[in-house]
């Protein structure tokens, strides 16, 4: 079974102070990658469930399930977690990145961008999303450098649009030359 790394990006929720735990109402759970799973089945083993009151410390336990249920499946990926708030209310939203983990090999070979670019945003300018990302025609690219690219993405969204339920997935194709055209589809709920 391959490692399945987990990564909590939770930009938006910060105590107040140390002796003050934020918590927020819980809208619900939306999932991104999963193939083949039953969503509904995952949110109902989650630990808490619509309306409850959470904190980061119950965030962060609900990924910590998710993840062994996707480990306990054979699924393979990188987990990453992040939330939507507006008015103390929250949806938690968990994307899986790379599921199967064919993306190993893929890393090993060595890539540079040729291309960047974005669907589906129409509230953010691809200038600034392409400034956020950092990335430059030519650059050698790497899982972590793609996962840097993607949460600066999240980032500038939940500047430009505080609450609102942002979805961003990258496709690569290649040209067979050792280039990748990198885009990214955002969805802009």
């Amino acid at each position: 079974m391959g490692l399945l790394a987990a990564t909590l990006i939770v930009g938006a929720v910060t105590a107040a102070s140390a002796a003050h735990v934020r918590s927020y109402i819980l809208n619900g759970y939306s999932f991104g990658g999963f193939p083949g799973v039953n969503t509904d089945e995952l949110a109902a083993k989650l630990k808490d469930q619509e309306g409850a009151r959470v904190t980061q410390a119950d965030i962060s336990v609900d990924e910590a399930i998710l993840t062994k249920e996707l480990q306990a499946r054979h699924i393979e990926g990188r987990l990453f977690t992040s939330i939507a708030e507006k008015h103390g209310r929250i949806w938690i939203i968990f994307d899986l990145q790379n599921p199967g983990g064919q993306m190993a090999r893929f890393w090993k070979a060595g890539h540079h961008l040729k291309a960047e670019n974005f669907e589906g945003a129409s509230r953010v300018s691809t200038s600034d999303l392409a400034a956020a990302t950092g990335l430059k025609e030519g650059d050698l690219l790497s899982r972590e450098k793609i996962d840097a690219a993607r949460q600066a993405i999240l980032a500038l969204y939940a500047k430009s649009m505080p609450g609102k339920v942002v979805s961003v997935r990258g496709r690569m194709q290649s040209n067979g030359q050792g280039e990748l055209t990198l885009t990214w589809m955002i969805t802009e709920k």
